[in-house]
């Protein structure tokens, strides 16, 4: 990663003989840009007013290295320190992005004020604090041309806010392409990687969870312990759970369109697109208040949201959806507020556009 940064820079000259205004960095596998901008191609006219912006899409993942990477990738030693990149004794790339950065935007507004607190910061709460507002959050969009149930081809039966009777026809068609019975109770979905960041804790950490009157359907692959623990569940209910850890396009369309409930109890989630991919699709989500999942849902509106990261507090969620459920009008009243959001990428790009033109009448971070 840090050859390919460094090769960008060098590379710049010969491809664009006018300098670029901007260069856009994302997380820690390519924040050395700004470093290297900042420290060896400082003295060189051609980089002098170029600013450089990084995006962290997940702040979990830094790139910690030891001491001695210092020369390797080099960088003089004496950035090692803590207010650069030395981070407990190791090399933080992550970190080094963040102080020489122009601007650092993350995925949505709940996640960068989360990233400035000690529980959200994933031990870097000081450096996203000391950014003050070079530290902005703009959430996601989704392509809500591939992500519409109108027009979907993946789906048996096309539907919208106007006509759900072909969400009905997906719901059966779900049941049957996973060994489902055809049952009237809620159907549960799951679609993301099998690990603890998602909640996968929660969801099995309390045996009432899954004796609802309901299905469930998780869609996706992961840590083997989760694997096995779905799998198990599973096989020891067949009509009621369902698990397909190959995951493809295709069925998660599928399982979008005809499941009732889509789960998101994670314990971070910087933006998530799966809300609201399902919430387009009628299939209202159970979340945690996190991230760009409270930027993106509303609570007993489009979603059920939940705060605490326990099993009780995912339970309660959970029940005000079944009970919800069961009430056919303010069901359907609901999946057609949910599928009328607007997620696409126009509102977003616009405050791109915002945030590029503050950062360039700005002076550099040097």
């Amino acid at each position: 990663y840090a050859l390919f940064t460094r090769a960008v820079l060098v590379a710049l000259p010969r491809v664009l003989p006018q300098p670029p205004s901007i260069l856009h960095a994302h997380d820690w596998q390519t924040a050395l840009v700004s470093v290297y901008l900042k420290t060896e191609f400082v003295s060189h006219a051609y980089y002098d007013a170029i600013r450089t912006v990084l995006s962290v899409h997940n702040a979990g993942y830094q790139g910690h290295f030891p001491a001695s990477v210092m020369a390797e990738i080099g960088l003089p030693h004496a950035l090692y320190n803590a207010r650069q990149l030395e981070w407990y004794d190791r090399v933080n790339l992550l970190k080094g992005g963040l102080t020489f950065s122009d601007l650092v935007i993350t995925v949505s507004p709940t996640h960068a004020h989360e990233l400035r607190t000690e529980k959200g910061g994933f031990g870097l709460d000081g450096v996203f604090v000391a950014l003050r507002d070079r530290l902005v959050g703009i959430v996601n969009g989704i392509d809500q041309e591939v992500w519409d149930p109108a027009r979907d081809t993946f789906i048996p039966r096309r539907y919208s806010s106007d006509n759900l009777v072909g969400k009905k026809r997906c719901r059966i068609a779900l049941q049957r392409a996973t060994g489902l019975s055809r049952w009237q109770a809620p159907i549960f979905a799951l679609t993301a990687r099998l690990v603890s960041q998602k909640g996968l804790d929660l969801i099995l950490g309390d045996p009432g969870y899954f004796a609802f009157d309901a299905q469930y359907v998780f869609l996706g692959h992961g840590e083997a312990r989760y694997e096995e623990a779905l799998t198990e569940l599973a096989e020891r209910a067949p009509s009621r759970i369902a698990v397909k850890l190959d995951f493809t396009d295709e069925f998660e369309h599928l399982l979008l369109a005809g499941a009732d409930l889509c789960l998101m109890p994670s314990q971070y989630e910087p933006c998530g697109l799966t809300q609201m991919r399902a919430q387009r699709y009628g299939t209202i989500p159970v979340a945690r208040r996190v991230g760009g999942l409270a930027d993106t849902i509303e609570d007993g509106v489009t979603g059920f949201l939940f705060d605490d990261y326990t099993p009780t507090d995912f339970m309660r969620a959970a029940m005000r959806a079944v009970d919800q459920f069961r009430d056919t009008e303010a069901w359907d009243e609901m999946m057609r507020e949910a599928m009328a959001r607007d997620f696409g990428w126009e509102k977003s790009a616009a405050r791109y556009l915002t945030m590029y033109r503050r950062v360039l009448g700005q002076p550099a971070v040097r």
